[in-house]
């Protein structure tokens, strides 16, 4: 599940999608604000906000498993930016729901110490490699994690606008941390 508070660049998205639809992921884009709230830049780092939306969005998603509406599935949750610190609280709360998380840039230590501490899902953390505030902020908040977890720094244009190539670094990254970390499962016809 990929996740983003307004003003994202749909392209970006898109090509996220691609890549791990090629890895074989179902892949499903939520929008944690509506677009009359887009133009409040404090809602894009609310992280109770985006969290309570994340996890309404969860809720859905589990009930139509439930209902056999949808495959019964593990989940990974891809977040950027503001949206990390909510994806964690929320993987962090559903940790039988939740197997694996890739937040890409974010500080993740507005999360909550406790969020941080309950984590259970294997987590990836993308930082550009010119973001040394950044970088630094959330090798603190790894080090209060007890599940597995990797910090990766990647090229300044990867995190470009522009750079499409460059982008298929993260996607790749994303989708070989959700091959090594999500369950397998198969689907029965």
């Amino acid at each position: 599940m990929l996740t983003h508070a307004g003003q994202h660049p749909a392209a970006r998205d898109d090509a996220l999608a691609v890549v791990l639809q090629h890895a074989g992921f179902g892949t499903l884009t939520l929008d944690l604000l509506m677009p009359a709230e887009e133009r409040f830049a404090d809602l894009r780092h609310n992280v109770p906000l985006l969290a309570g939306r994340l996890l309404d969005g969860l809720t859905l998603i589990r009930q139509r498993m439930l209902l056999g509406e949808l495959p019964t599935l593990p989940i990974g949750l891809c977040a950027a930016d503001g949206c990390s610190p909510a994806a964690l609280r929320v993987a962090a709360q559903r940790d039988h729901d939740i197997h694996a998380v890739v937040c890409r840039g974010g500080l993740i230590d507005l999360a909550g110490t406790l969020y941080l501490r309950s984590l259970r899902a294997a987590l990836l953390v993308l930082v550009g490699e010119d973001d040394e505030r950044l970088g630094a902020s959330n090798r603190r908040a790894l080090r209060e994690l007890a599940c597995a977890h990797e910090m990766k720094r990647l090229p300044a244009a990867a995190y470009s606008p522009d750079s499409a190539a460059a982008f298929e670094g993260i996607a790749r990254e994303t989708a070989r941390w959700f091959v090594r970390h999500l369950p397998k499962r198969t689907i029965t016809a």
